[in-house]
């Protein structure tokens, strides 16, 4: 038997499988529950902040960068644009043993720079007490961060009301809207102060430190559900309370800094911008690759004290 498709027999043909595309389509719609990454569970929360942050092939590394401002903010008055900062990290995962998850080795810098000329300053008169201060830029070359289906007390000073918290699922809060998808971790921390400052008179902000820690991510749910990719490009914003940087020599004067800056990541160093690539190619071409192993990391107040002497008294 011979079978003839006519023109109208072949439309109908189209329209019948185009129907079951779509049904197959409505059947795997994408969400946060799937198909790839249930994000309701801490394993999918981990498997995705492990695609944000690093790269699941193993042999790759992945880069972010940032560029803001930091603030400044005294009782009583408005704040301050203090100075511009920009700068980049190099991460790569390193797989836990005999457990799920993975431990992100990253080595991150930055600097700071004149927000009317653009250049990174190594010297810089603070507008509270016009003196000419040596500003220390950021230069972390290893930060080990624990990644995990739960999530355990951060150990990050000295801080017991954070080391008494016991292990709980790793869920964050995400929101989707059309094919956008964004989520956000948050920090926050009370501990005592590595600098003491019966030593550190000029630089210590005083016997405690109070920080908030807030990075939101922005990126494509039709990628973050595609098992085929083992990393996500995404943009953002990082927010960081603190008190006055040390170098600052602001003392315990009343008032707190603040950073805020855009966000991003990259596979390929093509991809950062280039004046931030090309700032660590000069000062830390070290920190353009990840570390390879797991060794102690050292928190940036304790290598503020490594690095400098206290102060000496302000001449009147």
């Amino acid at each position: 038997m011979t079978t003839h498709i006519t023109r109208r027999t072949g439309l109908s043909l189209l329209s019948a499988t185009a129907a079951s595309t779509a049904l197959a389509a409505t059947d795997t719609k994408l969400s946060l529950k799937g198909p790839y990454l249930d994000l309701t569970t801490g394993e999918g929360n981990m498997l995705a902040m492990a695609r944000i942050n690093g790269d699941l092939d193993l042999s790759k590394i992945k880069h972010g960068w940032y560029r803001g401002v930091l603030w400044g903010f005294r009782p009583g008055e408005a704040g301050r644009d203090l100075l511009g900062v920009r700068g980049m990290s190099s991460a790569r995962l390193i797989p836990m043993e005999g457990k799920p998850g993975y431990t992100i080795v990253r080595r991150e810098c930055g600097y700071y720079y004149d927000l009317s000329t653009g250049e990174t300053v190594d010297w810089w008169v603070n507008p509270y007490t016009d003196e000419k201060v040596e500003v220390l830029h950021i230069a972390n070359p290893q930060i080990n961060q624990p990644l995990e289906p739960v999530l355990r007390a951060a150990k990050l000073y000295d801080d017991p009301v954070e080391a008494a918290k016991p292990p709980e699922p790793f869920l964050l809060d995400w929101t989707v809207a059309g094919d956008s998808v964004f989520t956000e971790q948050r920090s926050h921390l009370w501990a005592k102060n590595p600098l003491d400052p019966a030593v550190w008179k000029r630089e210590s902000s005083g016997p405690m430190i109070r920080i908030t820690d807030s990075t939101a991510f922005v990126l494509k749910l039709s990628e973050l559900q595609n098992k085929a990719l083992s990393t996500l490009s995404h943009t953002g914003t990082w927010v960081h309370s603190r008190p006055w940087q040390p170098f600052m020599l602001m003392g315990q004067a009343e008032g707190n800094c603040m950073f805020r800056c855009f966000t991003g990541s990259a596979s390929k160093l093509d991809d950062l911008p280039q004046d931030i690539v090309k700032l660590v190619e000069k000062r830390n071409p070290d920190f353009l690759d990840a570390p390879k192993t797991i060794v102690p990391s050292v928190p940036g107040l304790v290598r503020f004290m490594r690095d400098r002497k206290p102060a000496s008294p302000r001449a009147m």
